[in-house]
C-alpha cells in the first residue's frame, strides 16, 4: 500500500467506526467522533421530510442526543447497509468522502432510510480525525411508504415498488401495458401524458423540482366504483420521473396549499384530507373525534369558502390548484 492508500483505508475504517457507534446506540462512542467546534454542520434532506441544517456542535449535542433517545439503536449495522460509489479526496488536514448508501433489509425501528446519498468531511487535530461536516440526502425513488411507479425519462417503465405492484391490478385509474403507464379511461389520459412530458422537460435540465418552482402535478383519474376521486402525483427526481398513488404526503401537501388560498382552518384541512381518500362523513366524523353534525358544519363552511356545492366538487377543487 502508498501511504495515500494507508491514508484512505484509515479514515473509512475511522468513519466505520463511527456508524458502528452510532447503530449500536453507543452515544459516547459515537460523539468523540466529532469535532466539538462552532465549524461543525450536519444537513439532511429528504423526499419526505424536507431539509434540516444545523451549525455548531452547541446545536448538534442535544439533536444527536434526542435522537438516539426517541429511536435507540441497536443494530448489526455492517451486516445491513452497504456503501457503493465511495470517493475518498484528500488534502493536507482536510478529506471529504462521498459515496451512497443503501440498505436492502431495513429492520423496524433502524433510523435509516432505505437508499441515500451522503458526503463527510474530516479533519485532522492533534494527529487525529474528527467529522466536522455530514450531509445525507435520501431520495424519494426506492422507498415503500407509498405506491410508485418509477420512469425512465422517455416515459418507459423502470421499476414498479412492491405497494404498486399489489394495488395496479385492480387500481380504477392507472394501468401498465407495454411498458407504459397508462389511464384506464381514456378520457384522463391527454392529463397524464401531460404531466409525465412536463416531468420529461425538467429532467433535460440538471435543476431539482425546488429551483425551478416545480410543485408535484396532480392529475384526475375518474371515480372509482363507490365514486371517490382516483388521481395519482407525478414529480421527477434523480433522472426518474416518479408516479405515486394514495399518496399522503403529497395529498397534505396540495392541501396545505389550498388552505391558504382559501383560508381553511386546520381542522378544515384534516377533513379535507379524509374526504380525498375517500371517507364518507360518518367515517371521517370517527376518524377525527368529532360529531356528525360538526363535520357537515365544515362541509357547509367550506363550501362557503370555496364558493363550491358538492363533496366531489369541492374535492376536485382543491386537488386542481
Amino acid at each position: 500500500m502508498t501511504v495515500a492508500d494507508t491514508e484512505k483505508e484509515e479514515i473509512l475504517e475511522f468513519l466505520r467506526s463511527e456508524q458502528d457507534a452510532y447503530y449500536h446506540g453507543d452515544f459516547d462512542a459515537f460523539i468523540a467522533h466529532w469535532h466539538h467546534g462552532p465549524q461543525v454542520v450536519s444537513m439532511l434532506a429528504g423526499a419526505q421530510v424536507g431539509t434540516r441544517i444545523h451549525r455548531g456542535w452547541d446545536q448538534l449535542l442535544p439533536r444527536f442526543k434526542e435522537g438516539l433517545n426517541q429511536y435507540p439503536q441497536d443494530f448489526d449495522n455492517r451486516a445491513i447497509i452497504r456503501n457503493e460509489n465511495v470517493q475518498v479526496q484528500i488534502s493536507g488536514d482536510m478529506a471529504w468522502v462521498s459515496y451512497d448508501q443503501v440498505a436492502a433489509d431495513r429492520p423496524d425501528g433502524m433510523n435509516l432510510p432505505t437508499l441515500s446519498h451522503g458526503l463527510k468531511i474530516v479533519q485532522r487535530f492533534d494527529g487525529k480525525w474528527k467529522l466536522v461536516c455530514i450531509a445525507d440526502i435520501a431520495p424519494g425513488i426506492g422507498g415503500e411508504d407509498t405506491p410508485r411507479i418509477e420512469l425512465h425519462p422517455d416515459g418507459t417503465v423502470a421499476f414498479v415498488n412492491t405497494l404498486a405492484r399489489a394495488k395496479l391490478p385492480d387500481h380504477a385509474g392507472l394501468i401498465v401495458t407495454r411498458d407504459r403507464l397508462r389511464a384506464r379511461q381514456r378520457q384522463f389520459s391527454a392529463p397524464l401524458k401531460a404531466a409525465i412530458a412536463q416531468r420529461q422537460k425538467d429532467l433535460a435540465t440538471n435543476l431539482p423540482p425546488g429551483h425551478i418552482n416545480g410543485l408535484a402535478s396532480v392529475v384526475p383519474l375518474g371515480e372509482d366504483a363507490q365514486g371517490n376521486h382516483v388521481f395519482c402525483w407525478v414529480t421527477a427526481e434523480q433522472d426518474r420521473i416518479l408516479v405515486t398513488f394514495d399518496d399522503a404526503f403529497m395529498l397534505r401537501k396540495k392541501l396545505a396549499q389550498a388552505s391558504e388560498t382559501f383560508g381553511l382552518s386546520p381542522a378544515q384541512v384534516a377533513l379535507s384530507e379524509r374526504l380525498a381518500a375517500g371517507q364518507d362523513l360518518t367515517a371521517a366524523a370517527e376518524d377525527l373525534g368529532v360529531s356528525v353534525n360538526t363535520i357537515r358544519t365544515q362541509v357547509k363552511r367550506m363550501f362557503e369558502k370555496t364558493g363550491t356545492h358538492s363533496q366531489t366538487g369541492l374535492v376536485s377543487l382543491l386537488l386542481s390548484l
